[in-house]
């Protein structure tokens, strides 16, 4: 018993060591050297839904519910094999919108492209912005951003698609802020 918790604390601490995300200064100097509609859209996409690059690519129009701002994650489309539904603002959805109209889809992927282009796209602004942001980076900062926000951790686990709670909790470690905050609130 004592060497298998050993290797899950090992675990633990080697993936929050790979966890590398964006304070929200360095969000925004990204976002803002990203000067295409399209590539601007879908870096928006990424960082407000926490989404996996592969689930993003398979993203079909279909699957977005402008009504309730919502967007289907079938199951066949996640890493987990679990469908989930994310949330994803209304300010997003208008900007969603807004691309459809003017690239005239109405069916089918919301964006042709492949992890790997994604990937390469994220490298660009990345160069241009200073700021080193991949897709997963953009993941792991959606996740400790909800957390700063308040956003409880159980509805975090459910927007992003971890197995388990645990997993979340890790990237309650890069959010200090919130510790002291509470702290604070204690006391008054």
């Amino acid at each position: 018993m004592g060497k298998a918790s050993s290797m899950l604390k090992k675990q633990k601490r080697n993936f929050s060591e790979s966890i590398k995300y964006l304070r929200r200064k360095e969000w925004e100097r990204f976002r803002s050297s990203v000067d295409d509609y399209r590539d601007r859209l879908l870096v928006t996409i990424l960082y407000w839904t926490g989404m996996r690059v592969g689930e993003f690519t398979k993203v079909k129009i279909e699957d977005i519910d402008f009504e309730e701002r919502l967007i289907s994650v079938p199951a066949e489309n996640t890493k987990t094999k679990s469908a989930r539904t994310v949330w994803i603002p209304q300010e997003v959805l208008s900007e969603i919108k807004a691309y459809l109209k003017l690239t005239k889809k109405k069916r089918g992927r919301l964006f042709d492209l492949t992890p790997r282009r994604v990937q390469q796209i994220l490298a660009k602004y990345s160069k241009i912005s200073g700021v080193r942001a991949t897709p997963h980076t953009l993941r792991h900062t959606h996740i400790v951003q909800a957390l700063l926000r308040k956003v409880p951790i159980a509805a975090v686990q459910k927007q992003v698609g971890h197995r388990r709670l645990t997993t979340t909790q890790i990237y309650s470690n890069f959010a200090p802020e919130q510790v002291r905050e509470a702290y604070e609130q204690g006391r008054k």
